[in-house]
């Protein structure tokens, strides 16, 4: 699993978020892994995961989805300081809905339980 992406490549999406303020005091931006994955299905739409997984949410119908392997990778990218990602999660308290854009198409986060939904940022020194 480890082999499914190239850390470059998804720290290239999280560097080129547009949100980021280089003189922000609180650095730069987190994203979620449906975020990373919709931007990482744009980037790369002839990778094997990408032609072979739905992006993910409620209602595909299938275990595995893009946007988990990115979670699980990048989670597991972030255990190892030298990676340069910092993980974390957001709450699922009091939210109802979570709701992406997938290029005009809304994908509704699934499993709004648990210990919250992930989101991860490359570290300000790498």
């Amino acid at each position: 699993m480890q082999d499914d992406f190239d850390l470059n490549d998804l720290k290239a999406i999280l560097r080129d978020c547009p949100e980021y303020s280089p003189n922000h005091p609180l650095g730069r931006p987190f994203m979620s892994a449906y975020q990373i994955a919709i931007r990482f299905a744009e980037a790369h739409p002839n990778h094997p995961l990408v032609q072979t997984l739905p992006l993910g949410g409620e209602g595909t119908g299938q275990r595995q989805s893009l946007a988990q392997r990115v979670a699980r990778f990048l989670s597991a990218a972030a255990q190892d300081p030298s990676s340069g990602i910092q993980g974390a999660f957001i709450s699922h308290q009091n939210i109802v809905e979570f709701l992406f854009d997938a290029n005009g198409s809304p994908v509704q986060v699934s499993g709004l339980t648990g210990p919250g939904h992930s989101i991860y940022r490359v570290h300000p020194d790498h």
